[in-house]
């Protein structure tokens, strides 16, 4: 007997074992270690990177994990970093019934402080901004209630952007303006009614990560809210970066050993709520029918004893005053440049590699084209558009000490004056340029548009050399200590063009004024960040951060001002039940 029920034991064991292999859709947060880990493994294992289309769900991550042989690992460094991705891979789930589900609450207290409450006044003026600050308090929620089906909706108390108008106040950038509670106050912390912070400062715009994702083995759909990211850059990517607070989105993809195929959309707002009918009035009253929507495909293969990684991602920002769409361009795998409706939409195409020449060293490119005269007129010939590229390079690599690892990046980005730019508003046709600046809409103040690139996050016009040195123990510590330096010109977020007339003279960046409009012109702006960064875990539920960084500017808004810094600190204490 006693044998009989030792077998049906292992029997149910077994059973609920391959249940729950057979369910691998949860998707891993962008900000989950498992990403970082899972890349320096395969650099010190000599191998081209993981796929850089973030975020994984579990079926690819083990997939990528499985590609690693563990009788290779040779140093105590390469042994940690697989274990602690295979306990981040680990299933945390209960059961109620034919229900998997999984409950977490993070209680989480951030204190932030800064010194130059005259210069630093807006919130993008923050390295640990809006999009890194943790919730007060975080309720997520986890269901896999049938197999190949996972859901993730999480609940936040925390304080929102702290916008407030004030005379001179543009409604049309908002992430520009004086804040009250990230700029012009030299004390704030994320507990919801403590001064500055007050009662209509509390957010309303969660959830920040809300989804569906249904899959099976070499697929996944993933329907919802949620970060993304698409490259290896570390100061940004050229055509999917994790800028924003959230996307919008819809995405599939598939992936084997050497390939992987994803088709991505997201949705944001109509750049009609800047015409003189929107501005100053109740933005959520407002009938808004327009849209805009990112569509994008990428290829990614592996080659040379899987030593090289080869991307070639095409989009189309696709937008239409009246909400249509026509079903005739959304192919998934078509070539969105060869529409030829430039009335509606903008396409650009990026291609990226990175190699592993040796273990512990990898090297990497992107090259974005957003305009380009072919079989056009050349500029600055009359009616033709301006070129636009964006080039990123960079060299990583790790080093193992003991049970942890040492870890170095050096990147270089430039991008032409009006890359991501969009044309000038027409009012006599009332035609809206399609460029890839985006909108994310936050109740704050009021209803703010916050405005953001959808590729690299300091957009065109724009010269970056970014050095990152840092130590982690996986599930330890991690220090990181990081120097930006940037050179941008004055074309910003709301800079557009038109065509050239014949006479107008080719800029390169960086710019000091705008060819296409005579009343744009400034300074170039020279900024160097250092940031220093310590993560540390005592145990699964008790953590904590702090965050460092000296941003010092000459120029600072492209207006010939004098040198000026700021020294900012944010400190955070995580407690997670």
């Amino acid at each position: 007997m006693r044998s009989k029920s030792t077998i049906l034991i292992s029997i149910v064991l077994i059973s609920s074992t391959l249940l729950w292999a057979g369910n691998l859709q949860k998707v891993h947060p962008l900000d989950s270690p498992l990403y970082r880990n899972l890349a320096t493994l395969y650099i010190l294992q000599g191998k081209a990177l993981p796929s850089t289309s973030l975020p994984y769900n579990e079926d690819e991550a083990k997939r990528l994990l499985d590609r690693i042989d563990k009788t290779n690992l040779t140093s105590e460094a390469e042994l940690a970093l697989y274990e602690a991705i295979r306990k981040e891979l680990q299933p945390s789930r209960k059961q109620a019934g034919n229900l998997g589900y999984d409950i977490n609450l993070d209680l989480t207290t951030e204190v932030y402080a800064h010194i130059n409450t005259s210069d630093f006044t807006a919130e993008q003026d923050w390295t640990y901004g809006y999009g890194e600050r943790k919730s007060l308090g975080n309720l997520s929620f986890e269901t896999w209630p049938v197999d190949s089906f996972y859901s993730y909706f999480e609940l936040s108390l925390m304080n929102n952007f702290g916008v407030v108008s004030q005379p001179g106040y543009d409604p049309t950038n908002p992430n520009t303006q004086p804040n009250t509670l990230y700029g012009k106050s030299p004390l704030t912390t994320n507990i919801i009614m403590v001064e500055p912070n007050r009662i209509e400062n509390i957010d309303l715009n969660f959830p920040y990560r809300a989804f569906v994702s249904l899959g099976s083995e070499h697929w996944n759909i993933q329907v919802g809210r949620d970060k993304l990211s698409w490259g290896a850059g570390k100061s940004g990517n050229l055509m999917v970066s994790n800028n924003m607070p959230y996307q919008q989105f819809g995405r599939f993809t598939t992936g084997f050993d050497r390939f992987k195929y994803t088709l991505l959309s997201s949705f944001y707002t109509h750049p009609q709520v800047y015409t003189s009918n929107y501005i100053g009035a109740n933005a959520q009253d407002i009938l808004a029918d327009g849209i805009k929507m990112f569509l994008a495909h990428r290829v990614e293969f592996r080659f040379l004893q899987d030593k090289l990684g080869l991307a070639v991602s095409e989009s189309m920002m696709y937008q239409s005053a009246t909400g249509s769409i026509d079903l005739r361009f959304l192919n998934p795998v078509g070539f969105y440049h060869n529409q030829y409706i430039r009335g509606n939409s903008n396409s650009m195409l990026v291609f990226e590699a990175d190699y592993t020449p040796v273990k512990a060293l990898n090297l990497y490119a992107q090259l974005a084209i957003d305009e380009i005269a072919f079989g056009e007129d050349v500029p600055p010939a009359a009616n033709s558009k301006p070129n636009a590229f964006g080039y990123l390079a960079g060299l990583q690599g790790a080093l193992g000490i003991g049970k942890g690892v040492f870890t170095y990046s050096l990147e270089g980005a430039y991008t032409d004056p009006f890359m991501y730019m969009r044309e000038q508003y027409d009012p006599t046709t009332k035609q809206f340029g399609v460029g890839y600046d985006v909108i994310v809409r936050v109740l704050s103040h009021s209803m703010e548009n916050l405005r953001y690139w959808q590729g690299y996050p300091y957009g065109g016009d724009a010269i970056v050399a970014q050095l990152n040195l840092g130590y982690e123990k996986p599930g330890k510590i991690r220090l990181e200590a990081s120097t930006m330096f940037m050179v941008h010109g004055i074309l910003d977020i709301n800079s557009t063009w038109t065509l050239y007339n014949g006479s107008g003279t080719i800029v390169t960046t960086p710019t000091t004024e705008n060819p296409f409009d005579n009343t744009e012109t400034g300074s170039i702006s020279y900024t160097l960040l250092p940031t220093f960064l310590a993560e540390y875990s005592l145990n699964d539920n008790f953590s904590g951060m702090v965050n460092i960084a000296v941003p010092m500017i000459w120029n600072k808004g492209n207006d010939p001002k004098a040198f000026t810094y700021d020294v900012q600190l944010s400190l955070g204490v995580t407690y997670s039940i």
